[in-house]
Order: C-alpha cells, then sequence, then structure tokens
C-alpha cells in the first residue's frame, strides 16, 4: 500500500520524531476554526505510546481571543527522546489570524468569515483565495525572522542557529 501517512496524524511529523530529528518544521493548514490543534494533540498523545517521545507544546499564544485573535501563529516545543536522553525542536506554525494582517487580508477575512479554515475539501482555489493564503504565509514567515526573535541572523548561519536562537526566546 502506499499512503501519505494521513491515517496515523496529519502533520506528517511521527515518521521524523521515529527518525530522531531534531528540528522538525509542522505547518498546520487544517480547517480548525476553535484551535482546538486536533492534530497536534493526536500526534503528542501517538509519540507519547508509540514512540516514548514526549512533545508539551503551550499553545496558549496561538489561542484565539475575545476577538478572535491569536497572539503569535507559531510556538517552539521541546521534542525529549525519552530512551537516549536526546531533544530536539519542533515548530509548529498555525494557519492563523493575529490581527495585525495587512488591510487586503483583513478585507478577505471580513468577505469570508471562515479564512483561514476554509475547508480542505474544496481545492480548487479561485486567484483572490489563492493569494489570501499565499499573503497570510508570506506574513507568517516574516514573523518568523523578526529581530526580536532571531537577533541578527543571517541565511549563512544556517537553521541550527536559526533554531537556537528562536528557542533562547521562546522556550
Amino acid at each position: 500500500n502506499l499512503s501519505d501517512g494521513g491515517h496515523i496524524e496529519h502533520l506528517g511529523i511521527y515518521e521524523l520524531l521515529r527518525r530522531r530529528c531534531k528540528f522538525i518544521i509542522a505547518i498546520d493548514g487544517e480547517a480548525d476554526p476553535e484551535l482546538s490543534f486536533g492534530g497536534l494533540i493526536r500526534l503528542t498523545q501517538l509519540a507519547k505510546v508509540d514512540l516514548g517521545v514526549n512533545i508539551e507544546p503551550d499553545l496558549s499564544d496561538l489561542r484565539l481571543n475575545a476577538g478572535g485573535h491569536g497572539h503569535a501563529h507559531f510556538g517552539l516545543s521541546r521534542i525529549d527522546y525519552a530512551d537516549s536522553g536526546e531533544h530536539g525542536f519542533l515548530l509548529y506554525i498555525k494557519s492563523s489570524l493575529s490581527g495585525n494582517e495587512s488591510e487586503f487580508l483583513n478585507l478577505y477575512r471580513a468577505q469570508n468569515p471562515d479564512f483561514p479554515h476554509q475547508s480542505t475539501a474544496q481545492q480548487l482555489f479561485g486567484e483572490i483565495q489563492f493569494e489570501a493564503y499565499r499573503s497570510l504565509g508570506q506574513h507568517i514567515g516574516e514573523d518568523l525572522f523578526r529581530g526580536d526573535l532571531v537577533d541578527d541572523w543571517q541565511r549563512t548561519l544556517g537553521a541550527q542557529v536559526w533554531f537556537k536562537r528562536l528557542a533562547r526566546h521562546l522556550l
């Protein structure tokens, strides 16, 4: 059988944990309007039970406030590979709104209240919908490289340095 692994967990992280990866980046684009993080919670349970891997994400900055926004688009968690004493990092990025998005995204959201959690069953995006998701992804990406999170990081420093600087500021 050929499978994308979705029958186990939808983030694609399980096999990376089995391989004891040090740095994992996961982008969660599932329709999750209440930001209940079902996919991530399921993964943490499977990782603990099946692999003996402990991940305890702090999702407080991603949860919705009274205005319907989160404080952040991402969270960093430590991965503890208990049987080996090793650890890694999981950068969890959630398709979400924090209230500081562009006017274009604010207008799109006003016209499409379920954005960015529109059903994934309809996969043929029109030009405006595609641009809204692309623009949100760019906004989130730019947020990940803010100076207060990664200091004076430059591309030549590599991903390991970037993760360590994120950890210093987020954990």
